[in-house]
C-alpha cells in the first residue's frame, strides 16, 4: 500500500513536461506488473489491492495526457521574441524535437493511452478543425494516436517559429531563421522514428517548404545586386555612344550593394553543410553569370587608367567570396583584386 500511495502522489502531483518519462516508466511498471498482483491476491485483500492498483494506473494515464496537453499548449503560447544570433536554430526547436524524439521511445504504451478517450488525449475538443487548417492535407484519421499527437505538436512548433520569425528586420535572414529550424526538425523526424509515424509525404512537404524559402530568400536578398546588371537598353546602341558615367555608376552601385550583403552575411549561420552549400550555388548561379555577362559587354569601357578603380572584382573573386556566406564570422569585408 506505501508503494501504490506513492505512485497515487505521483499521479495527482503538479504536471510538467519534465517530469513526463518519469511518469511513464511508471506506468510501464504498474502496466506489467498488475497481471500478476491480480494472481497473488485473494478475496478481500485483492479487492483492495487490485482496485487501489487499477485506480492508480488510470490516474498516471491521465497525468501523462494531460501532461501531453499542456506541453503542446506551452509550445503555442512560448512567448520569447528575442531573435536568434545570425538566424540560428531556436532553443525552443532544439527542445522540443529532442523531446518528443524520446517521447517515440513508449509509442506502444503512448498509442494505448491516446487511443482510450481521444486521439488528442483530453484537448480533443479544442484541437477540433486545428488539424486541417495547419497540417496541410496530411492522412490525420489513419495516422496512429500518438502519430497524430506528434503531427500537432511539431504543428505548434512550426506555427510558433513563424511567429518567432516576423522579429527580423532583414526579411532576408528571416527565411534563413525559418529555412534553419525546419531543416533541423525535418532531419530530427527523418532520422528517428518520427519519420514512421507522420510519413515520406509529411517529409517531402517540409523539404519542399524549405525550397521555396530559398526562393523568397534569393528574391528578398540579391535582387538589388541583380538589379546593378542590368543593361536598361545599352545593347541597342553602339558601345562609343554608351555613357561612362552612367556604367561608373552601375559598378559603383553593384560593388556597394555585393559588399553591403556581404558585411551582413557573412555573420549570419547556417548550420547544415548541405544546405549552406546549397544557398550558396543558387546566389552563384544567378549573380556570377549576370555578373560575367555584363562584364563582357560594358567593362571594356571603364578598364585602365583612373577608371579601372570602379570594377572592384573579377568573376572569380566573387565566387571566392560567396563561399564565405553564412559562416557566422563577423567582420569580414571583401577582398579587393589585385
Amino acid at each position: 500500500m506505501q508503494l501504490l500511495n506513492f505512485g497515487d502522489a505521483i499521479a495527482i502531483c503538479q504536471r510538467s513536461s519534465e517530469k513526463l518519462f518519469r511518469i511513464l516508466d511508471m506506468y510501464e511498471a504498474l502496466a506489467d506488473v498488475l497481471p500478476d498482483l491480480h494472481a497473488l491476491f485473494a478475496a478481500d485483500p485483492k479487492d483492495l489491492i487490485c482496485e487501489e492498483a487499477d485506480g492508480i494506473l488510470k490516474r498516471l494515464g491521465d497525468a501523462v495526457k494531460g501532461t501531453l496537453m499542456e506541453f503542446g499548449y506551452a509550445i503555442q503560447k512560448e512567448p520569447s521574441r528575442k531573435p536568434t544570433q545570425g538566424g540560428e536554430i531556436h532553443p525552443m526547436t532544439h527542445y522540443v524535437m529532442n523531446y518528443v524524439k524520446f517521447l517515440v521511445v513508449y509509442i506502444n504504451k503512448l498509442n494505448i493511452l491516446l487511443d482510450n478517450g481521444g486521439a488528442c488525449g483530453t484537448d480533443e475538443g479544442s484541437s477540433e478543425g486545428w488539424e486541417n487548417k495547419n497540417t496541410d492535407g496530411e492522412n490525420f484519421e489513419n495516422m496512429t494516436p500518438l502519430g497524430r499527437r506528434m503531427l500537432l505538436i511539431i504543428s505548434y512548433l512550426e506555427s510558433n517559429l513563424d511567429e518567432k520569425s516576423k522579429v527580423y528586420e532583414d526579411g532576408a535572414m528571416r527565411y534563413i531563421f525559418l529555412m534553419n529550424n525546419i531543416l533541423y526538425i525535418v532531419n530530427k523526424v527523418k532520422d528517428s522514428e518520427l519519420g514512421r509515424l507522420l510519413g515520406d509525404h509529411w517529409i517531402r512537404r517540409h523539404r519542399s517548404q524549405i525550397r521555396q524559402y530559398a526562393t523568397s530568400y534569393l528574391r528578398t536578398s540579391w535582387t538589388k545586386v541583380l538589379s546593378c546588371l542590368k543593361d536598361d537598353g545599352y545593347g541597342s546602341g553602339s558601345s562609343s555612344s554608351i555613357s561612362k558615367v552612367a556604367l561608373k555608376e552601375k559598378f559603383k552601385n553593384f560593388n556597394m550593394a555585393f559588399e553591403e550583403i556581404y558585411r551582413v552575411q557573412t555573420t549570419w549561420k547556417v548550420p547544415d553543410p548541405q544546405l549552406r552549400e546549397e544557398l550558396r550555388i543558387s546566389i552563384s548561379e544567378k549573380v556570377i553569370p549576370a555578373y560575367r555577362s555584363f562584364m563582357g559587354r560594358f567593362g571594356g569601357q571603364l578598364e585602365g587608367g583612373r577608371h579601372g578603380k570602379y570594377i572592384k572584382y573579377m568573376p572569380d573573386d566573387l565566387e571566392s567570396h560567396l563561399s564565405d556566406l553564412f559562416e557566422g564570422l563577423p567582420g569580414l569585408t571583401p577582398r579587393k583584386r589585385t
